[in-house]
């Protein structure tokens, strides 16, 4: 058992069966033995949510929604993650044939026992699908949900870049990032206001069409779901980080390891190698220059747990993967 749970850590370390083969690290072993070994762990180790269960994690109660969507010999799927800001960890994830409002829906309710422990939801934050939102309403319709400012900022990035564009595309996009990123609704309102006034203008009628499309579709993109965006002016002490930022990060994690990985060849390997992934990113261990408390902790440690001695068991050893045995 511990030979294979190294041969699993050095597999989801190097990202690749080749490298595991030519490190030497585990002997001498062929790759299909090795694919063989990571879909046996993949499935003799707990679901997330019984490990969730088992160690009966007290959330945060702030919680970020979003996606990836990792492509598998040219089809794309989707991969529904929920984080808990105060740890970074991960309170679940679902693989989906699609994001849509029946896929959030159904992840929502997976989770829904994680999220409603002892009444703790404080808050969502989302990137802004209409499917996520509908399923929030329906399921946590008392609940707050802010809409991220991160891509909001990134909508209009793609509207008027910012490296690219004349005097005026740079000052629209100003204008509209500093709405976004407004401490407060009415200096929303000023930039905002400025923007619309500005579209009146004889000035702006004169000019091309297409400019004139630009500070179109920028008035909309701020206009699109601006109560979502406005929530933490409402909640100003409960929701300190209106974006997804860090849930991004964990995507970039899963995401970048995911398309390095060279023994992903058939679709039913897919899921037992993201479920491997998703442990390997709870727990890994954290090293910051930013956030020195976390330094040489692991996601999962960072929860308030009930039952801490089952953690320190299952992380009991001085290897790196004794959490796989």
């Amino acid at each position: 058992m511990a030979l294979q749970a190294k041969i699993t850590y050095e597999y989801l370390l190097n990202r690749s069966l080749r490298k595991v083969i030519t490190s030497k690290a585990v002997g001498r072993i062929g790759k299909d033995r090795i694919l063989e070994i990571l879909l046996s762990i993949s499935k003799r180790i707990p679901s997330i949510s019984e490990l969730n269960k088992t160690l009966d994690i007290n959330w945060s109660g702030q919680f970020a929604l979003d996606a990836f969507f990792p492509k598998l010999k040219g089809k794309t799927m989707a991969v529904l993650l929920c984080s808990d800001f105060a740890s970074l960890d991960l309170v679940g994830y679902l693989i989906a044939d699609l994001e849509n409002y029946y896929s959030w829906r159904d992840f929502l309710l997976l989770i829904t026992p994680e999220l409603i422990k002892q009444n703790i939801t404080k808050f969502f934050v989302t990137d802004g699908k209409r499917g996520l939102h509908q399923a929030l309403r329906e399921l946590f319709p008392n609940i707050p949900t802010q809409l991220c400012i991160s891509h909001k900022q990134r909508r209009i990035n793609q509207i008027v870049p910012r490296v690219r564009g004349d005097g005026y595309d740079k000052l629209f996009s100003r204008l509209a990032h500093q709405a976004v990123r407004a401490p407060l609704k009415e200096i929303f309102k000023v930039y905002f206001d400025i923007l619309v006034e500005f579209q009146k203008s004889d000035e702006h009628q004169s000019y091309p069409q297409a400019r004139q499309e630009k500070l179109k579709k920028i008035i909309g993109a701020l206009r699109f779901q601006k109560n979502k965006l406005h929530t933490r002016y409402f909640h100003p002490d409960l929701i300190t980080d209106p974006t997804t930022n860090h849930l991004e990060g964990i995507n970039g994690f899963l995401k970048e390891r995911l398309n390095l990985m060279r023994g992903l060849k058939k679709e039913e390997n897919a899921e037992p190698l993201i479920k491997l992934l998703i442990y390997y990113y709870r727990f890994h261990k954290f090293t910051s220059l930013k956030f020195k408390e976390r330094n040489g902790k692991a996601p999962v440690e960072l929860n308030q747990l009930n039952n801490q001695q089952l953690l320190d068991k299952i992380l009991k050893g001085k290897e790196p993967y004794s959490w796989l045995r």
